[in-house]
């Protein structure tokens, strides 16, 4: 992926929203870095940072982002979304990433809510988003995306029993532009979907392989264990807990549960 690539992509995506200016850099502390100091500069929604290494990338709960250079997919979206639609946001990212991977590998990718892409059971992208506020007015959100696209998972063995990538599933190495390309039309698709007051709810639900789950949810604090029974139409988990009580959670760790065994996972994944 060279500069000239994504000039090229810039300039097929000139009428969409998202990704009509993109800036490509070698290497940045963080694209949502980046992409939050162009929102408070003013700059306009649907900028997009794209790079290839990131020097402080960090993931939900700031954990660390393992990604070497030039094999997987790191790039920040600044949005202004209207702040009732902001819900919607992570929907259509992982929606995006998750059709994107479908179109290109053939398998089927699953969402483990809130915001990891997983193939076979294992993270391939994570979504990280962050918003700034002034006062009770939202003034831009941005939206991380990272994607293991041609990453050889298994060399890394922080990562290897939670973590994969389209290559280490498909047997195929990809053309990482197409999967960018694809991945913004499929996002400003959606995006504008959402402008136009559509609820991605229903459709987002039915990707989500935590539903109907036992699990295990770590809060602000607070651990509780239940049957994941639905998602409201903020996008919160719905847990039936043992005793039949239900508790709505709208942020927390998920640890999927089975008889015998335990499975979570550690961030190789995102954010940017």
């Amino acid at each position: 992926m060279s500069p000239t690539d994504i000039y090229k992509l810039q300039t097929l995506m000139a009428n969409r929203v998202i990704g009509h200016r993109i800036i490509y850099r070698d290497t940045l502390d963080s694209t949502m870095n980046e992409v939050s100091r162009l929102g408070t500069s003013g700059n306009p929604e649907g900028t997009i940072v794209v790079a290839e290494l990131q020097t402080s990338a960090r993931g939900r709960f700031n954990r660390k982002w393992i990604s070497p250079p030039g094999v997987n997919l790191l790039f920040s979206v600044l949005l202004r979304p209207n702040q009732a639609h902001l819900s919607q946001i992570n929907m259509a990212a992982t929606l995006a990433v998750s059709y994107t991977v479908r179109r290109f590998t053939n398998l089927q990718p699953t969402i483990k809510w809130p915001n990891d892409v997983r193939l076979r059971s294992r993270k391939v992208a994570g979504i990280l988003i962050e918003s700034t506020f002034r006062g009770q007015i939202l003034q831009h959100s941005t939206l991380g995306i990272g994607m293991n696209v041609n990453f050889v998972t298994s060399a890394s063995l922080e990562i290897s029993e939670t973590a994969t990538s389209m290559l280490a599933e498909s047997g195929q190495q990809f053309d990482r532009i197409k999967i960018l390309s694809s991945t913004i039309e499929t996002l400003d698709d959606l995006y504008t979907r959402i402008c136009k007051n559509e609820s991605l709810v229903g459709e987002w639900a039915s990707e989500l392989d935590t539903l109907g789950q036992t699990v295990r949810l770590e809060s602000h604090g607070t651990v509780i264990e239940g049957n994941a029974e639905s998602v409201d139409s903020q996008g919160n988990l719905v847990l039936r807990k043992r005793d039949g009580s239900i508790f709505t959670a709208v942020a927390g760790e998920v640890t999927l549960q089975t008889k015998n065994t335990t499975y979570s996972e550690s961030d190789n994944a995102q954010s940017t």
